[in-house]
């Protein structure tokens, strides 16, 4: 077997970089249109607690976007201050668990960074069943554990204003 080194940048995605970033949340969410991640991304990327809350995304060598991660501090009742990651997302041909490790690792450094004491990860329905386990693997490999279960009910009144 031959190894082949890569080198991965992490770091915060920039307002430019949004519409870019846009195939790979159609992965993961594929009913999302792009003016609804812009407004995603710009809540996460210029809300008054900027500080807390952001984009991570991964850059191969070609300075493709090939993994992103959204986050938000927030304070858990058993863990205190937290780092909530969700809208996971990792698309390498060549190695996508790489990808998902290197999220995984800048998650890891801000969360310390922060002063968190533990990190809540999210994956959407659609990166569960048509990755099959992969990127669970690679949560439970970086030291994640299942503890509940993430549920959603839609409000149709607000779903409609949402849209």
């Amino acid at each position: 077997m031959r190894w082949i080194l890569r080198k991965l940048n992490v770091s915060l995605l920039s307002h430019d970089e949004v519409d870019r970033a846009y195939p790979l949340v159609q992965a993961i969410q594929p009913a999302a249109t792009i003016d609804a991640w812009r407004r995603f991304a710009k809540g996460r990327l210029e809300g008054t607690a900027a500080r807390d809350m952001g984009i991570l995304s991964v850059r191969n060598e070609q300075d493709y976007i090939v993994g992103i991660g959204a986050y938000i501090l927030a304070q858990d009742l058993l863990h205190g201050p937290i780092l909530f990651a969700d809208h996971f997302c990792a698309l390498d041909i060549m190695d996508k668990s790489g990808v998902a490790r290197a999220l995984l690792r800048g998650m890891e450094r801000l969360a310390e960074q922060k002063g968190c004491s533990a990190i809540h990860t999210t994956l959407a329905q659609a990166a569960i069943i048509e990755n099959s386990d992969w990127m669970s693997n690679v949560l439970h490999e970086r030291g994640h554990c299942v503890r509940g279960l993430q549920m959603c009910k839609l409000i149709p009144a607000a779903s409609r204003t949402n849209a």
